[in-house]
């Protein structure tokens, strides 16, 4: 809502296809939300993640400067192509990725703890 408010432009970044993204998005944001929300999706770029391909086509597309973009990712897959595309990347580490490395992230989030690197 912060981000919103003050008029920060934001993406999704999916290797999903684009339907299933705009409808999580649209189902866990609500409406007003989710149109915010520039989609970026898996069947819309050559290459899926971790290929960099559908953040640069993103930070392409919106006109934006890799060096004042952050990216936040759940997954090593993920966290490999933000690392790809040379952008800053917030790591949310889930029972799921536990095991995963993340190193050079610039911030692994887990529940309770952060942890900066």
């Amino acid at each position: 809502d912060e981000a919103i408010a003050g008029d920060i432009q934001l993406a999704v970044c999916s290797t999903s296809n684009e339907k299933a993204v705009r409808n999580l998005v649209h189902t866990l944001m609500g409406a007003d939300r989710a149109k915010r929300f520039r989609i970026f999706a898996g069947d819309m770029v050559e290459n899926k993640k971790p290929a960099p391909d559908v953040y640069n086509m993103a930070v392409d597309e919106m006109g934006l400067d890799k060096s004042r973009c952050v990216i936040v990712e759940d997954s090593g897959i993920g966290w490999g192509a933000a690392k790809a595309a040379g952008i800053a990347c917030i790591v949310t580490k889930s029972s799921y990725t536990a095991q995963e490395d993340f190193t050079g992230a610039n911030l692994i989030l887990q529940i309770g703890r952060a942890s900066c690197r």
